[in-house]
């Protein structure tokens, strides 16, 4: 089992102690009651779709409304261990690693909205999905957002969180701003490898939320040798931004946007802005909650789905 090694925890550790914002979380860290998942039966598989190998997991009720859950980066699908159990409990649920993330296959051609959009497109067509409910934050909403924008969808609802498409000023965190603005910050940084990256964000982007150990494999193996590759997501970061920002007004899709109250990786006030942008939205701010709200607040995350999924499902159904 891969774990997080002196390397990992050092050159975290160093990037800790330049963020301005750790000594917040951190507090917020020792006021939390902290946890770990427990190990949950997620039925991971790998199908190829439009030339990728894309990794998902099917499983609660079938006939019930579908939920689509799309992965965050640094981590995986994997990352919803908390909330799995909740949400197969009522519907029908597919978790995606999204091309270039997590255990699915891709390079540096799929690190853009656009190319993250395509891809759902093609992954949904090929697993059949329709009137989809999409739970999409972290790299999610961009690909969400993009795949609403440029294509026919299939969805009835979606819910988008902790990531860019929102109008200026995006608020970013001190790590994610020098990836964004700085060339040789991602050189360096997909030089030292995707472990240091993920001890970084497992510390800062939770609050109450403690990676477990088959979490923790999970993340290095899959992004092991990967990091030259997904650091391209970052490259001309606020022009990707700006180009889904500038088109919010056309998505008349329900969509619900959630944020963790706490999240300093993308700053709450990023919500409040795409939040007025959307023409059919609803805000939720995840109380106690960093950048990985759904993983800080599983039970509140799943029960907050629900509640949106069911009223969403049953307005169409009236």
């Amino acid at each position: 089992m891969k774990k997080l090694n002196l390397f990992d925890t050092l050159n975290a550790a160093s990037l800790l102690l330049v963020s301005p914002e750790w000594p917040k979380v951190k507090a917020a860290q020792k006021r939390a009651q902290s946890f770990e998942n427990s190990v949950v039966d997620i039925p991971l598989e790998i199908r190829t779709i439009a030339g990728r190998k894309i990794r998902l997991a099917q499983a609660g009720i079938v006939g019930a409304p579908t939920v689509v859950l799309l992965s965050p980066f640094p981590a995986s699908i994997l990352n919803f261990s908390g909330s799995w159990e909740l949400l197969t409990a009522n519907f029908r649920v597919t978790a995606i690693d999204l091309p270039g993330f997590g255990g699915s296959e891709g390079d540096r051609h799929d690190m853009t909205p656009t190319a993250q959009g395509n891809h759902l497109a093609a992954i949904f067509e090929a697993l059949e999905l329709n009137d989809i409910h999409l739970v999409a934050p972290d790299v999610g909403m961009a690909a969400a957002l993009s795949y609403v924008l440029d294509h026919e969808h299939r969805l009835t609802s979606m819910a988008v969180g902790h990531s860019i498409g929102n109008p200026n000023p995006v608020e970013l965190g001190f790590m994610i701003n020098m990836l964004a603005r700085f060339g040789f910050i991602r050189t360096t940084t997909a030089l030292l490898g995707a472990g240091p990256l993920i001890a970084y964000s497992t510390k800062i982007g939770a609050v109450r939320h403690q990676a477990s150990a088959v979490e923790i494999d999970d993340y290095k193996r899959a992004y092991a040798g990967r990091a030259p590759e997904v650091i391209h997501w970052f490259e001309d970061f606020h022009a990707k931004s700006e180009a889904i920002a500038s088109r919010l007004s056309e998505i008349e899709l329900p969509t619900l946007v959630f944020w963790g109250e706490l999240d300093v990786l993308f700053d709450v006030s990023n919500a409040e802005r795409i939040h007025a942008a959307l023409p059919n939205s609803k805000l939720h701010i995840i109380p106690e909650a960093g950048h990985f709200s759904w993983a800080d607040q599983p039970q509140i995350f799943a029960s907050m789905i629900e509640r949106w999924v069911k009223n969403e499902h049953q307005m169409l159904s009236a």
